[in-house]
């Protein structure tokens, strides 16, 4: 079994418009347990790592092909979210090169220009998104409870939420 899977890897095995139909294959040789399979909407859920951490990874197809793959980490604090948060953007960009926005290391003035603009800069302040139409990839950090914090990694549509935010 496959004990850590490199950020940019599962990424770079899967990407959007691949048949759906090698997903289960490439997730077996990563290691990853399948949790669901509903072929009549296009979705398939899978328990794997993710950069060492326990991940839950969802693909959504539409006509056999893939269009979005979401791999979300949960963890219990904000510290421990930013920290996989970086090292996991580190690693994307050796193979994807500088992303066109991190917000993860916003500076002061980018910041009061966002806010000038009317963007969402609590959103902006939290996503990482690499700029290649065939990558499409997107980091982004959020807290969805008391003491709870998801780091996603998503390809697909990732580029409409940030546009729609920003």
């Amino acid at each position: 079994m496959v004990e850590t899977v490199c950020a940019e890897q599962r990424l770079w095995d899967i990407r959007p418009g691949d048949p759906c139909d090698k997903i289960p294959e490439i997730e077996k040789g990563l290691g990853s347990l399948e949790l669901t399979i509903d072929e009549a909407a296009g979705i398939s859920r899978y328990s794997g790592t993710q950069g060492g951490e326990k991940a839950t990874i969802e693909y959504l197809c539409d006509k056999g092909r893939l269009a979005e793959q979401k791999v979300v980490i949960t963890l219990t604090t904000q510290d421990a979210a930013y920290r996989l948060a970086n090292a996991q953007k580190t690693a994307l960009s050796r193979r994807l090169g500088e992303p066109i926005h991190d917000g993860l290391t916003l500076g002061t003035w980018e910041k009061l220009l966002f806010g000038f603009t009317g963007a969402d800069l609590d959103y902006l302040s939290l996503v990482v998104v690499w700029g290649r139409a065939e990558e499409d990839v997107m980091l982004l950090i959020r807290e969805t409870g008391a003491n709870v914090w998801e780091v996603s990694i998503s390809q697909g549509s990732s580029k409409i939420e940030y546009i729609l935010n920003s």
